[in-house]
């Protein structure tokens, strides 16, 4: 007996915890209003990586605060797996028993016991994976995550290697990640304070969201300014102090081209990411009727979008080839573009909020 349940591309998947989730919206057009009023705004802080502001709790490092949603697509249930009581044998079967009722499957696992994961046999490194199929006969779960290459793919995995992979304790995994002398971010024991733990998805096709322009406007004006997204929400979630917001990640991103020993390939794929995001949402409020057309702000916009790709196509040779000349052209770019984008946003922040 088998089920697999639909995934699609996401259109962002450098975290999984933005993948996972739009990976199942993506298998029909109906969230793209939802994902076009949200996704807008940018952070960072200082020792951490570049991340989108999605809700009032994504500034936080537990996992259970990672995967909170607000997508009306989306049932998001969340529980610590050791609340469950089941035994390892008992976990792959509750697993396809859940995938039976529509459900997807996130669970923290150890990557040391997954194949085809950087972390084979190598070391111990918890981290979640997303269970949207089984294949009883064979005996194989079907999971997502990164692979070897990095790269954000589906892979069959035998049953007893999901079981081996689920048998840690928290305890257990930062007692040996201490021992091994790696060294570990400062949020390490924050991001392990809730785990292990599962959440299930259920995709809900039937659910409908307008397009926010009024909410895309809020945003648009933070990022411009530069202003804290989160102290809006203060009564929800307490603010966190010295991050980067908006258009201020843009000296983040210099002080990682000057200084290399902070350059981080995924702060380069997010601002990328940002910018595909953000032209596709032009594009979609022309379409609406939202912005003018004939000004061509979505194809404007899409020579950013271009230049961001390209820029961190250089960064990625420069990784291997470590020419000096490189980070110092880098940065005279990106200066261009954070130049460029601020009147083009203006201009589209002026309309709206007309």
């Amino acid at each position: 007996m088998q089920r697999i349940l639909p995934l699609y591309s996401p259109p962002i998947r450098s975290y999984l915890f933005h993948a996972y989730p739009l990976s199942i919206l993506a298998q029909a057009d109906a969230y793209l209003p939802w994902l076009y009023s949200t996704h807008i705004q940018l952070f960072n802080f200082p020792g951490e990586e570049l991340k989108f502001y999605t809700h009032p709790f994504c500034t936080r490092h537990e996992v259970r605060h990672l995967y909170f949603s607000t997508c009306p697509f989306l049932d998001v249930q969340t529980i610590d797996r050791q609340v469950l009581g089941l035994g390892t044998a008992d976990f792959v079967p509750w697993i396809v028993s859940c995938i039976d009722r529509g459900y997807y499957v996130q669970t923290d696992v150890d990557f040391f016991y997954l194949p085809n994961r950087p972390h084979y046999q190598r070391h111990h490194f918890i981290h979640e994976v997303l269970v949207s199929g089984y294949d009883t006969e064979n005996r194989i779960l079907v999971l997502s995550g990164f692979d070897e290459q990095g790269g954000y793919a589906i892979s069959h995995v035998p049953f007893d290697a999901v079981e081996q992979a689920s048998s840690f304790t928290r305890e257990g995994h930062i007692q040996q990640a201490l021992e091994a002398g790696r060294s570990l971010p400062p949020w390490f024991l924050q991001a392990m304070e809730d785990r292990p733990r599962v959440f299930l998805y259920e995709y809900l096709p039937d659910s409908l969201y307008a397009f926010d322009p009024c909410a895309v406007a809020e945003q648009l004006a933070d990022y411009l300014s530069a202003a804290d997204t989160s102290r809006h929400y203060r009564l929800l979630a307490a603010p966190r102090e010295d991050g980067f917001w908006g258009k201020a990640i843009y000296r983040f991103l210099q002080h990682e081209l000057k200084n290399p020993a902070a350059y981080r390939d995924i702060s380069w794929r997010i601002l990328w990411e940002h910018k595909t995001c953000m032209q596709a949402r032009l594009q979609y409020m022309e379409e609406q009727g939202y912005l003018d057309p004939e000004k061509q702000l979505g194809m404007r916009f899409g020579a950013i979008e271009r230049k961001v790709r390209s820029l961190r196509l250089v960064l990625l040779r420069w990784k291997t080839q470590q020419r000096p000349d490189t980070l110092a052209r880098a940065s005279g770019t990106l200066a261009t573009l954070a130049a460029e984008e601020q009147p083009l946003l203006g201009r589209v922040l002026e309309a709206l909020s007309r």
